[in-house]
């Protein structure tokens, strides 16, 4: 048998095989597409809905910023008036029994002092100017007021405000609450749709959780002492917090 001969007799093999393929495969020999369009690839129905949750809690903790500003000839001066005065102030603090870890340091800054010398027309440097800020936490709001009056009495001249919140126990049982009450509103607004289609929610597919966290409020804000030694002779009003959650859920029909 020659090359031409061998080469056309398995060319007939092959033809012959791929018939015997075709006619032992239905989904072939019918026409029909394998893949996308087959059951198994279609995404089971499905809808997303959001919901949302609010908890609101008293708060347990107030935050008190104040300062203390001093100026002197000499940045030694400056610094050492400033410290000395501060030292006064957290030893009143502490005896009063706020922890030395609720004291904390926010701000610390040592510069020169420059005023137009309308002589000589140019600025000149008049000393150095000292500022320390610092907020301390209180953990009883009852006690605020007469802290604000214990920071004054003891040197503080300059004041940022006292702001409220909850501890970290109670904002993680708010948090739990709040997302809850979002899961179970979420589940309502799907098992309204799945009705209305004529299906029943079969399970989550999918949750996002959106911690919006809380909402404090500020009741009081002033720039100088003398004001807040005023507002402390009233109690100090905290007013409420909102915990806020949100979710985002897919539920499979």
């Amino acid at each position: 048998m020659n090359m031409r001969s061998a080469f056309a007799a398995l060319k007939s093999v092959a033809i012959a095989a791929i018939a015997a393929a075709i006619a032992f495969s239905p989904a072939i020999a019918m026409g029909q597409s394998v893949g996308a369009d087959t059951p198994a690839a279609i995404s089971p129905p499905s809808v997303s809905v959001t919901g949302a949750g609010k908890v609101t809690v008293k708060p347990t903790i107030a935050r008190i910023s104040f300062g203390v500003f001093t100026h002197s000839d000499t940045a030694h001066g400056a610094q050492t008036a400033n410290g000395a005065i501060m030292v006064k102030i957290t030893g009143a603090l502490k005896a009063a029994g706020v922890k030395e870890e609720d004291i904390q340091t926010t701000g610390y800054s040592l510069q020169p002092r420059w005023v137009w010398d309308k002589t000589n027309e140019k600025n000149i440097q008049d000393g150095y100017d000292m500022n320390h800020g610092v907020t301390i936490t209180v953990r009883a709001i009852k006690d605020a007021g007469r802290t604000v009056s214990l920071i004054a009495d003891n040197g503080a001249n300059t004041v940022s405000g006292i702001s409220f919140e909850a501890d970290d126990a109670t904002l993680e049982r708010s948090k739990l609450a709040a997302l809850d009450l979002a899961m179970a509103g979420a589940r309502r607004r799907a098992d309204v749709v799945a009705k209305a289609a004529g299906k029943t929610i079969l399970s989550v597919q999918t949750v996002i959780v959106n911690e919006n966290t809380y909402t404090p409020p500020y009741p009081m804000y002033r720039s100088d002492m003398a004001a807040m030694k005023e507002s402390a002779a009233a109690p100090v009003e905290a007013g409420s917090l909102d915990v806020t959650i949100s979710v985002s859920v897919t539920y499979l029909f």
